[in-house]
């Protein structure tokens, strides 16, 4: 039996670097989308950012997005 993969699921990363999304939040892929790369791309159609920090991309929901510019710490 041989294994492909089928897509990628790109998820909330949390508001700070302690806390879980509360909202559980994932990025809605269309269908077409099968690397990360373009569900990252749809995420940013629906508000969502991405930034390195700790040698990795941390994905966040316009809502976490938006607490961490009112100054919730990273």
């Amino acid at each position: 039996m041989t294994a492909y993969v089928i897509g990628y699921e790109v998820y909330c990363d949390g508001p700070t670097a302690q806390d879980d999304c509360p909202e559980s939040a994932a990025v809605r892929a269309s269908v077409a989308s099968r690397t990360a790369r373009q569900v990252r791309a749809d995420g940013r159609e629906q508000g969502w950012t991405a930034r390195h920090g700790g040698g990795r991309l941390i994905d966040l929901c316009p809502s976490c997005t938006a607490k961490r510019q009112d100054g919730a710490p990273s």
